[in-house]
């Protein structure tokens, strides 16, 4: 937090206080703050500026943290175990502008602090901490992630209008609009999606057919490929989710994607070629309906697989959501193909089929994600927030 006095556009006290590491989360903790400015009104915002000669900082902070009724603490991964030029922890510094701040707020009854997780952070555990700061790691955290900022900050704001009633505002109201982003992830989960459908599937289609003297196989080439697709796309929405989201595990998710992609294609493939193509079948496809239905079945499935990786990966975590948008868009997809009597008789009607595929299951289980996860408030009572940087 910058070491200074606090300066309003207009009068009061600030009531949130937002605390953060200029050199971890400065990027985080601005970008709260202009959307706490684009919700409450620039009047309503507080920033400091550098403290003035002579000024006591441990008074400053304690008069101006003892003020106000919330004190939002943004955590970055290193936020218990930055260190100093000296190679000191910062925490652990009485006089750390960071450690004050937030001693101040867990000692007050009337201050009511909330841990912010940022880029992937998780809660400090108590015994990684100094014996004053060790109550803050039995608050719940809020985590803010890039793949929903809205919607955490939403669930913010809802905090704060519950915390602060007292405060005059401007009315009531709601809204449910998309933003923007949400608009631009969605758009940008369907592109990857597709992409990698349509390359992994043209992939796939130089594989060499098995010979005919195998049993089953038209069958197993079917399921061979769809595994091959799937997988390459399930791996490619898992590291574009890591990217968004911020996280640096990416093999390990690509792996998991890799996993969940190849069951999605194998299950989903089997459903369909082994009714369909395998001699000596119990069920009976010979006329077209019942094969469009097994059709249906069949990328529903692969849809589910990967609308629930997409979920599962979702922070935090929306596996039910991300299940039910993948199925509806596998079901959806098949059953226009169906309806337009598409039957991928040439190599590039296949590819295209997938890639199709492919922008509606990423699409849809993304919808599916943003919907789940949206807890919008309506527009309650502004409080005064003022920044800080440390």
């Amino acid at each position: 937090m910058s070491q200074g006095p606090v300066r309003s556009t207009s009068k009061g006290v600030p009531k949130v206080f937002i605390c953060y590491r200029r050199e971890e989360t400065a990027a985080h903790a601005g970008r709260l703050y202009d959307a706490m400015v684009g919700r409450f009104g620039e009047g309503n915002v507080f920033m400091d500026v550098d403290l003035a000669p002579g000024v006591d900082f441990v008074e400053r902070i304690t008069e101006v943290v003892s003020a106000c009724e919330v004190l939002i603490v943004v955590m970055g991964p290193s936020w218990a175990t930055v260190k100093d030029e000296e190679g000191r922890v910062r925490i652990a510094d009485p006089e750390d502008f960071v450690r004050l701040e937030v001693e101040t707020a867990v000692c007050r009854p009337d201050v009511t602090p909330i841990p912010v997780l940022v880029s992937g952070a998780r809660m400090p555990r108590r015994e990684d901490l100094p014996a004053e700061l060790q109550p803050i790691a039995r608050r719940n955290a809020l985590e803010l992630s890039e793949a929903r900022w809205r919607y955490d900050v939403g669930r913010l704001h809802s905090t704060l209008d519950e915390l602060l009633v007292d405060i005059p505002g401007p009315g009531t109201g709601a809204t449910t609009t998309p933003s923007r982003s949400d608009g631009r992830l969605i758009l940008e989960g369907m592109l990857v999606g597709g992409a990698a459908a349509l390359a992994a599937r043209y992939l796939a289609n130089q594989i060499p057919e098995l010979p005919d003297s195998f049993s089953g196989h038209f069958a197993a080439d079917v399921i061979l490929r769809r595994t091959e697709t799937w997988a390459l796309t399930g791996a490619a929405l898992a590291v574009w989710l890591a990217i968004r989201t911020r996280r640096t595990d990416f093999f390990r998710l690509a792996m998991v994607g890799l996993l969940i992609g190849a069951l999605a294609g194998a299950i989903g493939g089997a459903i369909w070629a082994v009714p369909v193509l395998v001699p000596d079948r119990h069920l009976d496809v010979t006329n077209p309906t019942a094969a469009n239905w097994i059709a249906v079945a069949s990328l529903a499935v692969t849809g589910g697989f990967l609308g629930g990786l997409i979920g599962a990966l979702w922070r935090p975590p929306r596996l039910g959501a991300g299940l039910a948008g993948g199925i509806v868009a596998g079901i959806l997809i098949q059953l226009i193909v169906n309806g337009i009597g598409w039957n991928n008789s040439s190599e590039p009607e296949t590819v295209l089929s997938f890639c199709i595929a492919g922008v509606a299951i990423a699409g849809l289980a993304l919808v599916a994600c943003l919907r789940s996860t949206a807890i919008e408030p309506g527009v309650k009572p502004a409080p005064n927030v003022m920044v800080g940087d440390r």
